[in-house]
């Protein structure tokens, strides 16, 4: 899978489709730079928890910003004490 990669004159070099596929990173992903025992190390980082992902998708922050706004509006539910009684409340 060895590749040889020419460095532009901004220091940077192209990351081979295929390696990007086998470890998992896309463009727009960051990598970490490190140098070991005279070795140039790159490791892929995720800013974010990937289990934690679909907490920052665009739709769900839409979400949370409109039910915050509901919350300030006082627009909440009463409080229920079984399942049942919610569900007959969706329902009416």
């Amino acid at each position: 899978m060895a590749t040889v990669m020419k460095i532009s004159p901004q220091g940077q070099i192209r990351i081979p489709k295929m390696i990007m596929q086998t470890i998992g990173i896309e463009e727009g992903d960051y990598v970490e730079v490190d140098l070991k025992d005279n070795y140039i190390v790159l490791k892929p980082r995720k800013l974010i928890d990937p289990t934690q992902g679909w907490y920052w998708t665009k739709e769900w922050q839409r979400a949370e910003t409109d039910v915050d706004e509901q919350i300030e509006k006082g627009e909440l539910s009463p409080m229920f004490r079984t399942a049942e009684e919610g569900i007959k409340w969706l329902k009416e």
